[in-house]
């Protein structure tokens, strides 16, 4: 089951009261199939979403409608108005306009409710999201123009932030961010899909910590071993011509370092008789590189 599906599945769960039931009808038709006075259709592959449908109907009183079968591959479910009762379900929606062209009309919404059940009916018509798990990604695809302008605008009115793509004569808009995505989810009352992208985005920072500090580390490894492999070059020198001048306690750290060759400041420290601290080993290392410098 793609997510999808998954998260439509769960909208068409969601109880609501009757101008609610009118509104998001309104967005569902607005976005899905054709709706106009003389023709009224949509179709779909999933059962649940025409069971919803056809259960709003029935809350709306209004029975004039045909369910057909399409087997092809999949099958697909079809719900059609016949040009004769248009009118009669229109007038129950709240007698909107219906164009051409094809817009939002403001009459239809009887409360603020009515507003979050107008966009879940727009994603169940005309959406698409990714699994967070994969991207940040939401889409409500639209071959009406100034429909697509007017769903900008209602977005804006709620805090919701559409951009807009052209795709093949299709207008496409899009959320890209987790927190604009889960905005939405949580306005047209997908709450569980909401903690999905909280979860996803709680793992992805995690992840992207743990690789910051490996990198951290890693450098951090190869950065000690490239100046363990410098100290040892100057101590060879110093070796090669017995330590001479070469104080007993640089003598015993240059040795020590010979001996450890993979070893850290602090593990060389405790390496010594008496032991030393990092910055105490630190500084007698600073003190064997003054004396190669010197000769």
């Amino acid at each position: 089951m793609s997510y999808t599906i998954s998260v439509k599945e769960s909208l068409c769960k969601k109880n609501s009261n009757i101008c609610c039931k009118k509104a998001e009808l309104y967005g569902f038709l607005l976005f899905s199939g054709v709706f106009n006075r003389n023709t009224i259709s949509f179709k779909s592959e999933n059962e649940f979403i025409i069971k919803r449908y056809e259960d709003i109907f029935r809350h709306l009183h209004f029975t004039d409608f045909k369910k057909t079968e399409r087997r092809t591959k999949k099958i697909s479910y079809i719900i059609q108005i016949d040009p004769e009762f248009t009118s009669s379900l229109i007038s129950k929606i709240g007698d909107v306009n219906v164009g051409p062209p094809l817009r939002i009309d403001y009459s239809a919404f009887e409360d603020d409710c009515c507003s979050q059940a107008f966009l879940r009916g727009v994603f169940l018509g005309g959406g698409f999201i990714c699994s967070p798990e994969k991207s940040y990604h939401l889409e409500i695809r639209t071959g009406h123009q100034m429909l697509a302008d007017d769903l900008i605008r209602f977005g804006q009115e709620y805090d919701i932030h559409f951009k807009s793509v052209m795709r093949k004569g299709i207008r496409v808009l899009y959320l890209k961010s987790s927190d604009s995505i889960r905005d939405f989810l949580a306005y047209i009352g997908a709450s569980s899909s909401v903690f999905d992208f909280i979860n996803a985005e709680f793992e992805k920072n995690l992840k992207n910590n743990v690789n910051r500090a490996v990198n951290c580390e890693n450098a951090n490894i190869e950065k000690s071993i490239a100046a363990a492999q410098k100290q040892i070059k100057t101590i060879k020198k110093l070796k090669n011509k017995n330590y001479m001048n070469v104080s007993p306690e640089l003598i015993a750290l240059a040795e020590t370092r010979l001996a450890n060759p993979d070893a850290n400041l602090e593990e060389l420290g405790k390496k010594l008789s008496p032991p030393l601290s990092k910055s105490g080993v630190a500084h007698r290392m600073k003190k064997l590189t003054e004396l190669i410098r010197k000769r």
